[in-house]
């Protein structure tokens, strides 16, 4: 995603409807924020720094890379804030100096810089980058990430399955022949979509990732995915989970759907019988990208 796009005012909205997103951040700063010093990365509209500072927060530094934080800014001069909220318009990749915090300082370091794919908005650095500024014994929000794949029904885009209708459609129309368009309607495996929710026919972990920790995730990865029934599978399915604190953690789906890898094919499997899915990661390409391993 470019810069731009996370100041879209539809993204935001997209973005702020999501409850469970909303309520797990919210409990990690009732847990945290009172008496310490924090660091929001990516503040976006500052809703959660004002709120940090409304529980307690000794003082809050919000980092915002696009021009919300003209925004945040705003909020927290409405809330009488300005005293202890202080908003820097930067990518914290570039930050060398924050007001009123040094290296070695934050209490609390969190941000929500995740999407369907784990990676695009850039969680790896950016934690790393943050993790620079913890004070010892701090926290890091997210502080692990759990990867995993899951064997779908459909792998399909919906314009896929709606574009193939139609030109079955038109097609029967006109009395037509339709087998050159064939190439043009299978778009390149593994190609992904995404949908609002998936049902798993069959899950296996794919690897965690510590975040902070000077860990990148995998380049490639094997999964062996069982299936507990006969079974016919379009696509995987990436799924994550990211551990805001202990017994806290927040899932992927919500307002940005979940990453679905197409097959070239449809994967038929029987009871009991599995599969190796070829796992690769590379967040300045495609992203995390699955398919059958040959």
């Amino acid at each position: 995603m470019e810069l731009e796009d996370f100041a879209d005012p539809w993204e935001q909205v997209r973005l702020l409807q999501d409850r469970a997103r909303n309520d797990a951040l919210l409990a990690l700063l009732e847990r945290r924020a009172a008496g310490a010093r924090v660091l929001e990365v990516g503040t976006a509209h500052g809703l959660f720094a004002c709120l940090a500072a409304k529980l307690g927060a000794e003082r809050v530094v919000a980092v915002e890379a696009s021009p919300l934080a003209a925004t945040a800014r705003a909020l927290v001069e409405a809330n009488g804030l300005a005293g202890r909220v202080e908003v820097v318009e930067a990518d914290l990749l570039e930050v060398d100096a924050l007001p009123g915090l040094a290296r070695g300082e934050v209490d609390l370091a969190f941000g929500e810089l995740l999407n369907a794919d784990p990676f695009v908005e850039g969680v790896v650095e950016a934690m790393e980058a943050a993790a620079g500024w913890l004070a010892p014994g701090g926290h890091l929000a997210p502080g692990r990430l759990r990867v995993s794949v899951a064997l779908v029904a459909d792998g399909s885009p919906a314009e896929v399955a709606g574009a193939r209708a139609e030109v079955a459609r038109l097609g029967a129309r006109g009395g037509l022949v339709l087998d050159p368009l064939e190439a043009l309607l299978t778009p390149r495996a593994p190609y992904r979509s995404l949908a609002p929710e998936v049902t798993p026919l069959a899950m296996a972990p794919a690897f965690t990732l510590r975040l902070g920790a000077g860990e990148a995730p995998p380049e490639e990865t094997r999964v062996r995915v069982e299936a507990p029934r006969a079974l016919e599978a379009g696509g995987a399915a990436v799924l994550f989970e990211a551990e805001l604190d202990a017994g806290l953690a927040w899932r992927s789906g919500g307002h940005f759907g979940v990453l679905v890898c197409g097959f070239a094919a449809p994967l038929r499997l029987a009871a009991g019988e599995a599969v190796e899915l070829r796992v690769r990661v590379d967040p300045a390409d495609d992203g995390i990208a699955v398919e059958p391993a040959r």
